[in-house]
């Protein structure tokens, strides 16, 4: 995907080839979006030309179905290799290359200088194709459906501790045949206080419950988060919620293609007054074969939001061993921001049995 546009930037930076490679069954996005193909192997990209996709042999007939040139080795990888990998400024993704890797590198192309491109691949991948945008819009579909079915459970009291929620999540998304995009989280009562709870095999305790979920799609997650009260809510409370709503909901119409993500970060601590300084994570992030892509939405990024960028938007206020809330949606941003989750955001209550 995307190979000629990667390629003009080889010619523009001098560089004579690229390489990426995905060993060990640990998946490398950049390999897999590049070369269309999720298996072990190697994919070196000239500057022109056909790629070449360096595979071993029981891999050989998956790899036969895409577009490159494909190359089978047994246990002659680098001989194979070195005759497909030509000049002297090399471009490396070192996404997923491990210490050993790096020297079989060194050892194997000599005197060649090695250059990063894996910051490169990152920015291409942040600009989503139709295809994808097809994919992500489908995979937030499915992660509404299932996070509604959701809420009708803890309405007809289905679930007893937090690990029944997670477990609910998981069966569902295997019937969808889908993966979940990250380990869900539903943190209860205290417990939602903590931004990356992990839930347990405990009772659902009362208050906020935060329920962070998103399902992966032939390859593509979503990411949605949604808070719902279990009990009888304090005014303030509502009103912290309500105005959390408020701040998500003005941010998102706010947004333009060309915004600096770190002024749109200010912006909301900003519209959050006195709990800004409950604000403690990241605004949003992009999403694509990973949960966390580009662009980063926080007051250090020099990142901006272009069109046919895939993005979350997550406020969240949090009071240190008390509770927490958080609402986070996928956006498109296109002329205008779309919203992809879909999942009513009103405070939903739920009465005890």
């Amino acid at each position: 995907m995307r190979v000629k546009e990667f390629q003009d930037f080889l010619r523009e930076e001098k560089i004579s080839c690229a390489i990426l490679f995905n060993f060990d069954d640990n998946l490398n996005p950049n390999f897999d979006y590049f070369a269309g193909f999720e298996g072990n192997g190697c994919f070196i990209i000239p500057k022109k030309g056909r790629p070449v996709l360096l595979v071993p042999q029981m891999e050989e007939e998956k790899a036969r179905k895409t577009r490159n040139k494909v190359i089978i080795y047994k246990k002659d990888f680098w001989k194979k290799a070195k005759k497909h990998i030509k000049g002297r400024r090399i471009g490396i993704d070192f996404y997923t290359v491990t210490l050993m890797m790096q020297r079989s590198l060194k050892k194997n192309l000599g005197k060649r200088r090695l250059v990063s491109i894996s910051e490169r691949c990152s920015e291409l991948r942040a600009i989503k194709t139709k295809k994808e945008l097809s994919n992500l819009k489908e995979a937030c579909r499915i992660t509404d459906e299932i996070m509604g079915k959701c809420f009708g459970g803890f309405r007809r009291h289905r679930f007893r501790t937090e690990k029944d929620v997670v477990d609910f999540f998981d069966e569902e998304t295997r019937k969808k045949g889908c993966e979940f995009s990250f380990s869900p989280v539903v943190a209860s009562g205290h417990g939602s206080s903590q931004p990356h709870y992990v839930p347990k095999d405990v009772k659902l305790r009362k208050g906020f419950c935060v329920i962070d979920f998103g399902v992966k799609y032939k390859g593509y997650c979503a990411d949605m988060t949604r808070t719902i009260y279990l009990g009888k809510p304090k005014k303030k409370e509502t009103d912290m919620y309500n105005l959390l709503l408020k701040v998500q909901e003005d941010l998102i119409k706010e947004l333009k293609a060309g915004q600096r993500c770190s002024e749109t970060y200010n912006n909301c601590v900003k519209k959050l007054g006195k709990y800004g300084k409950n604000f403690i994570h990241g605004l949003g992030h992009g999403v694509g074969l990973e949960i966390h892509e580009l662009p980063n939405l926080r007051p250090s990024s020099n990142e901006t939001i272009e069109e046919d960028i895939v993005f979350t938007i997550e406020p969240g206020i949090y009071f240190r061993g008390r509770f927490g809330i958080r609402i986070e949606d996928t956006i498109l941003m296109g002329k205008k921001p779309i919203i992809l989750t879909k999942t009513p955001k009103d405070l939903l209550r739920m009465r005890d049995k």
